[in-house]
């Protein structure tokens, strides 16, 4: 943990519902170092809110439950601290920019209220100081600190969102959790806050965990990647790992995804089909109905990590096999 700010391993969590037990994440191994960004990347279902949840300890119970799993904080163990200890930590230690900026906030409270809240509560300091700070991190995020007192329908969207970043960083947390806070915008404004965020990072000297689904939003603020399939991580690797040798076939069809810039007349290659019931996910590799190169064996043997290098790997039968094959983006 000597450079890391969060360690997680073999983290498992499901729901209990009336339809049977959902899956939602399935033995996860993943790190953040300090002052780097890690990009937690894949399509909606694949756990990676449920992930980002479990670090918070705000998995609803019922029906979500942890099975098992370590979660380091700044040497913290998170799964043994009582919910007393976790509330002093969440806000100031680590805090989370969550997804919808619209409903983040409370409707009949004014915003200014909203972020001298946990500088009240983590920093023990005077009505008035914690007013003239949530002013300081108004500003801190571009919006002038006279509009300390209006409530949230007087902010656009993009507003919105910066008040959200304010109340997150207003204590200074050493992790910040960002579950997709660029969704809603329009692209002027998702790259303005992406900048932002971009530019906060390294003046509060933070660590962060971006949660995207986003291609584009990961090559511009994340240091390494971890692509999650299924409850799993199913491919991590440095940015460059990632983008330049992509190896698992789920990896490549993400990338098949995106538009190419380049060639306007190429035609998207989607992946087909959709992913795996959660209720009844399959024996073997749970991309494997998707997959254009499965083996017989993806059907009913779980694949193991295969290393490329120390920091990247994918869990795929076609290495452990030593199967020559060149997948189609051409990344690798």
């Amino acid at each position: 943990m000597n450079n890391k700010v969060l360690a997680i391993h073999n983290l498992k969590v499901r729901y209990l519902t009336e339809d049977g037990s959902v899956e939602a994440v399935n033995g996860i191994d993943i790190s953040v170092d300090k002052r780097k960004t890690l990009g937690l990347v894949g399509e909606t279902g694949a756990g990676k809110t449920t992930t980002a949840l479990s670090i918070l300890r705000l998995i609803p119970d019922p029906p979500g439950e942890i099975l098992s799993g370590n979660i380091e904080l700044d040497g913290i163990d998170l799964m043994s601290i009582t919910e007393k200890e976790m509330e002093k930590i969440r806000g100031d230690l680590v805090s989370m920019i969550f997804q919808d900026p619209m409903t983040a906030l409370n409707p009949v409270i004014n915003i200014g209220e909203q972020i001298s809240e946990a500088i009240s509560i983590h920093q023990h300091v005077t009505p008035d100081e914690a007013k003239k700070k949530a002013k300081e991190m108004l500003e801190l995020v571009g919006i002038p600190g006279a509009r300390w007192a209006e409530y949230p329908h007087q902010f656009s969207g993009g507003m919105k969102q910066r008040v959200i970043i304010a109340i997150a960083l207003s204590c200074s947390p050493k992790l910040l959790i960002a579950d997709e806070p660029t969704t809603a915008l329009d692209v002027t404004i998702q790259a303005q806050v992406l900048e932002l965020m971009k530019e906060l990072k390294e003046k509060m000297d933070m660590s962060m965990l971006m949660i995207t689904h986003d291609l584009g939003v990961v090559a511009e603020v994340c240091d390494d990647v971890a692509i999650m399939y299924a409850g799993r991580i199913i491919e991590q690797g440095s940015l460059k790992e990632i983008f330049k040798s992509t190896k698992h076939p789920y990896t490549e069809g993400l990338f098949n995804s995106v538009p190419n810039i380049d060639d306007r007349k190429s035609e998207l290659k989607p992946i087909r089909g959709l992913m795996s019931d959660p209720y009844n996910l399959p024996v073997g590799c749970a991309f494997c109905d998707r997959c254009d190169y499965a083996l017989e064996k993806c059907k009913t043997e779980k694949p193991e990590k295969i290393y490329f290098s120390e920091t990247h790997f994918a869990e795929c039968h076609l290495y452990k096999e030593n199967i020559d094959f060149q997948l189609n983006s051409g990344k690798n």
